[in-house]
């Protein structure tokens, strides 16, 4: 009579190794992977940079085209929409904030409008907040329309 012999298989991984292998992955990941809080801030900071572009987007296809450029402003809606008046209205962008942006006032009375010289209807500031409840005023000065940001502490 033969006796069978059982192959041993020796293929398998012990507890120790699996978790070993999962704290060197762990370790990997949290030196490579960004936190969200920066994730959040770059995402608050392109909102607030397109929003003085478009700013500037208005006043500069003022001067070009030769006609009156509108930034509206809805602070029900955290919106602003950039309007061409021509013989024809037409709005050219309508954004709404979600990255994080909040539109708390303006003294625009809720539009700016940009001649066709680059000159604003009238000056002044917007206070928008991010999520860490951070004050930034946004300032439009009066003749030349330049745009400015400013932290308040």
């Amino acid at each position: 009579m033969e006796v069978l012999k059982l192959k041993q298989n020796k293929y398998g991984y012990t507890l120790l190794e699996l978790i070993l292998v999962l704290a060197l992955f762990s370790i990997m990941l949290s030196l490579v992977m960004p936190s969200l809080s920066n994730i959040y801030n770059t995402k608050e900071n392109k909102e607030l940079m397109e929003f003085k572009r478009d700013i500037i987007f208005a006043r500069n296809s003022a001067v070009v085209e030769n006609c009156i450029y509108g930034v509206y402003i809805d602070l029900s809606n955290n919106s602003y929409k950039i309007v061409k008046e021509d013989k024809i209205t037409t709005i050219i962008k309508d954004k709404q904030f979600t990255q994080g942006i909040t539109i708390k006032s303006n003294n625009f009375k809720n539009s700016i409008n940009f001649s066709a010289t680059g000159t604003p209807n009238r000056s002044g500031t917007i206070l928008v907040t991010n999520r860490k409840n951070q004050n930034i005023e946004i300032t439009i000065t009066p003749a030349t329309g330049k745009v400015n940001l400013y932290n308040i502490e």
